[in-house]
């Protein structure tokens, strides 16, 4: 069924048609990208990145830095966003602007490999699968290290895949990678992985130069940041077997407050959301491999290694990366919501081992062992997909009519679903909006395979497992925005950019230069960059997630954690208090009229959600 449409490149339509759809794609990518961008709060990440960024640039800090902010991320994470603030302004309109230039050049890269490998039908495809994916166009729209690490892989493959690649290609991409690995850590493998393809693909010397571009770029950097830089890599290394490297880590001594404790229900539920939200890269790429033909039926060598080196990247990248978010329970790594989000980092590459493995070597002839096993796993993944949409199609569905049936027979009147469930088995409010939507979901996965059974009985020559999973992977392409329901929404109908910047103006009008700045604002510190003349606490850029109960002040203070007594002599100390209008309740008492004056309360808030407004309070003399 794929083949049949990809099939459409034919002499009937005219060859310049794919590209007006891709640019179609292209354009309505950039528009949800702007609107996403003006319309969604700010959070923790975004202000660290911007403000730590424009903080190393103006060097006022360094990175891992003691007593200075936390340098919990690759160094690049926060020079690259530093540097284009130091170009460019200060600011959120200039993090998140660069964020989309990005975004739009992660959609022409993969483009480009696609059209490379498959012609420009499938290319164009790739094109509607980010201009069909809104969740994802909202984190390409942020001032986070998502993007940059999609656009850097995405251009990698564009210079890298393919045989007779020119040495400057070689060297460009092993520099890229290098660069990827130094911005985010967990990016690591990419490097022995790219430097073996190069070996494999391209030759001896080529893969000399590549080796040592990586290590030497790798070195370099390490060197310059040494020994402090070794911070980013113990979390990874054993304590017990690195007792060398204690010297680098936080003292056990402490408690974090930020210990969650995520039951197994949410831990599915962040898995299956990361699953529709990435639908194509991530089924498209299980798809492909499940019906991979064995290395003697490829059309192409260089296809086959390329598919090997994208295949393995990304489904080490995704055991690692939900390893990480799902099944950890370091503090280091404990983000269980965040699985769909790291997914993000490696799209392009699931994307394009997804195509070349279509168009090279799709084995369309199948076992009935295996035709079972995709039946069981549309199922499976369809109810999974259903139960991750419980807050959303469990509500609307609470009060669906249903029929009254007790006593062996239908009753007069109509009952709902919900009630059925409360009364009839007991279930918790949650427990039904989950039976719900995973029914939904189980229901949508049987009509799939019925559809695709309808289809292969009119052409009964083809696999029924083909039909199977193009069915799925075209139901699930066109019904991506629907998928992506929950945060895709637009969260505010007031401009956020605009906002953040009339209040940094008004910020930089009452607080006086050199002002020692206390922030109890909000999770997110960023509008403060727009500060540029003020002191701060460096620990408080990171908020609740780096603050400890007990523990050594000096010690914590050290590596850019703090805690009650730090907190203390913080505000003993502190000049300006800005705090979160919710907040403001745990202060009322320690900012008193006596001791405090209020500045007049901001015009703009940082963010549309109730009680998110600042007020600013200045210690007398």
């Amino acid at each position: 069924m794929l083949k049949r449409i990809v099939s459409l490149k034919n002499k009937k339509l005219p060859p310049w048609l794919p590209f007006v759809i891709a640019g179609l794609g292209a354009i309505l990518y950039l528009i949800q990208a702007f609107i996403y961008a003006h319309t969604t709060p700010s959070s923790l990440d975004e202000g660290s990145y911007l403000l730590k960024g424009i903080l190393y640039l103006r060097g006022v800090y360094e990175p891992f830095e003691p007593y200075g902010p936390l340098t919990n991320k690759a160094p690049f994470s926060f020079l690259i966003f530093g540097f284009i603030e130091y170009l460019f302004g200060a600011g959120l309109r200039t993090g998140r602007y660069f964020s989309i230039v990005l975004g739009l050049f992660t959609v022409i890269g993969t483009w480009l490999t696609t059209r490379r490998w498959t012609g420009d039908w499938l290319a164009a495809g790739t094109v509607w699968f980010f201009t069909l994916s809104p969740m994802i166009i909202k984190l390409h729209t942020l001032a986070v290290t998502e993007v940059i690490i999609a656009c850097m892989l995405a251009w990698i493959c564009v210079l890298l895949l393919d045989k007779n690649r020119p040495l400057w290609q070689i060297i460009l991409a092993s520099t890229i990678s290098s660069i990827a690995v130094l911005t985010r850590q967990n990016m690591v493998i990419i490097l022995p992985l790219l430097v073996l393809y190069v070996f494999w693909q391209h030759g001896k010397q080529k893969g000399i130069w590549s080796l040592a571009t990586t290590v030497f770029v790798f070195l370099v950097i390490h060197a310059y940041y040494w020994p402090r830089i070794l911070i980013i890599w113990t979390p990874w290394l054993p304590e017990s077997l690195t007792p060398f490297l204690n010297s680098f880590r936080l003292p056990n001594e402490s408690v974090p407050v930020w210990d969650p404790n995520i039951d197994i229900w949410n831990r599915l539920n962040s898995f299956f959301q990361g699953i529709r939200y990435h639908f194509i890269p991530i089924i498209g790429s299980i798809f492909g491999l499940i019906f991979l033909s064995p290395r003697s039926k490829w059309k192409d060598d260089s296809a086959f290694r390329s598919a090997v080196f994208l295949a393995s990247t990304f489904f080490i990248l995704l055991l690692m990366h939900g390893w990480a978010s799902l099944a950890s329970q370091y503090e280091s790594y404990s983000c269980v919501f965040c699985f769909s989000n790291y997914l993000t980092f490696f799209d392009p590459l699931g994307v394009l081992f997804f195509v070349i493995a279509f168009n090279y070597a799709w084995n369309q002839n199948t076992s009935r062992t295996l035709l079972i096993f995709l039946i069981c796993f549309v199922i499976i993944f369809a109810t999974g997909i259903g139960f991750s949409l419980f807050e959303q199609v469990g509500n609307a569905l609470l009060n669906f009519p249903f029929p009254r049936f007790s006593e062996g027979r239908f009753q007069p009147g109509l009952t709902t679903v919900s009630d059925i469930l409360k009364y009839g088995l007991n279930f918790e409010l949650l427990q039904i909006k989950r039976f719900i939507s995973s029914s939904l979901g189980f229901a949508i996965g049987i009509l799939v395979l019925v559809i695709a059974f309808f289809f292969w009985r009119k052409e009964k020559k083809k696999q029924l497992s083909m039909f199977i999973i193009n069915t799925c992977l075209l139901i699930g392409f066109i019904l991506s925005p629907i998928l992506h329901l929950g945060e895709s929404q637009i969260n505010c109908r007031q401009d956020i950019i605009l906002a953040h910047e009339n209040l940094g103006k008004y910020l930089r009008e009452i607080i006086p230069p050199n002002s020692l700045v206390y922030w109890d604002g909000g999770n997110a510190f960023t509008p403060m960059v727009y500060v540029p003349d003020v002191r701060i606490f460096p620990p408080q850029i990171n908020n609740g997630y780096t603050y400890h109960i007990g523990g050594d002040p000096d010690t914590l203070y050290y590596f850019s954690h703090w805690n009650n007594e730090l907190d203390i002599q913080w505000r003993s100390e502190a000049d300006i208090f800005i705090i979160e209008a919710k907040r403001y309740a745990n202060w009322k008492d320690f900012l008193n009229p006596q001791e405090f004056r209020e500045f007049a309360k901001p015009a703009d808030s940082p963010s549309c959600a109730q009680g998110a407004e600042l007020r600013i309070f200045q210690r007398l003399p």
